[in-house]
């Protein structure tokens, strides 16, 4: 995929996946896409302009249309070694991604790279979970950079309430699943760490609290197009050109407002009570964002 390709947002006609989708590799890509509850862009760039990367990202779209699914996985490296670790990876991933246990997905990952690969292979990942009927989100992290969540007009991370270490690096590891429940117009980004590369004109690298400062100093924009303009404008601009120290994942995603007759609103509150009894015994850990009540 050409750099000047994905310096814009993709074609208007997005894709609208509302049923039975499992999507996803480790392929350069530009998808901009809906779902229900969900609009969302996906971008995808290997290192040095390769057919395959070492970053693997997949969405899902359960049967009923009522779960949607995000997995970001990025191996360590960004040669053509980590590209091949990735394709290797990306088959048994594939038929977990109806897996609604996100903790079960990561540990999958782990026991595979574990048994598969040589010493030394690993891989940071987090897979996430969205409900379209009781509006959570759960997901779980790997050893991952923090996702972040744009709420009122300010992007903050959002935390785990138990860290775990990458995938592959340790048989006894415990993945905890985590919790918000999204209101509004809320967003959420998820990101391989190749932004955190990014160099400033001074050699220091951008970091995780350098790209908070950069997407909270972008213009509040309220569509997705706009604001993946500016943010594609931003990121080329600090990284002084488009060609990127690591392969580049993004996943960009907006929660759509909803206008619903009475009848259907009675419905919604309906299927919202019914799934948090069905959920009322699982084990999850309920993130609350500072300054913010969930």
């Amino acid at each position: 995929m050409p750099n000047e390709t994905w310096l814009h947002p993709a074609a208007a006609d997005d894709q609208r996946w509302y049923c039975d989708i499992v999507w996803g590799g480790n392929q350069p890509v530009l998808e901009r896409f809906t779902m229900p509850g969900l609009e969302g862009c996906l971008l995808s760039v290997p290192n040095a302009e390769r057919l395959s990367g070492g970053d693997i990202y997949h969405v899902t779209v359960c049967d009923q249309g009522v779960f949607s699914k995000f997995l970001l996985v990025d191996v360590a490296g960004h040669d053509a070694v980590a590209a091949d670790i990735a394709t290797q990876l990306h088959a048994p991933l594939h038929r977990l991604m109806n897996q609604l246990d996100n903790t079960a997905i990561l540990g999958e990952l782990n026991e595979n790279i574990l048994a598969d690969l040589q010493p030394g292979n690993f891989a940071t990942a987090t897979a996430a979970t969205y409900n379209h009927w009781d509006h959570s989100w759960t997901y779980a992290y790997a050893g991952h950079p923090y996702m972040l969540i744009r709420r009122n007009g300010i992007w903050e991370p959002l935390p785990e309430c138990l860290s775990a270490p990458p995938a592959g690096v340790t048989a006894e590891v415990r993945y905890m699943q985590n919790e918000i429940s999204l209101q509004g117009d809320d967003w959420l980004f998820l990101y391989s760490d190749a932004v955190f590369e990014i160099r400033r004109p001074d050699g220091r690298r951008i970091g995780f609290e350098g790209l908070v400062d950069l997407l909270n100093s972008l213009p509040e924009a309220h569509d997705i197009d706009t604001f993946y303009r500016e943010l594609i404008a931003r990121l080329t601009q600090e990284n002084r050109g488009t060609d990127f120290d690591d392969d580049l994942t993004l996943i960009l995603l907006r929660q759509t407002d909803e206008h619903l007759p009475v009848t259907d609103r009675a419905l919604s509150g309906a299927r919202h009570l019914m799934m948090r009894w069905l959920k009322r015994h699982d084990t999850r850990c309920t993130t609350i964002l500072p300054g913010h009540r969930t």
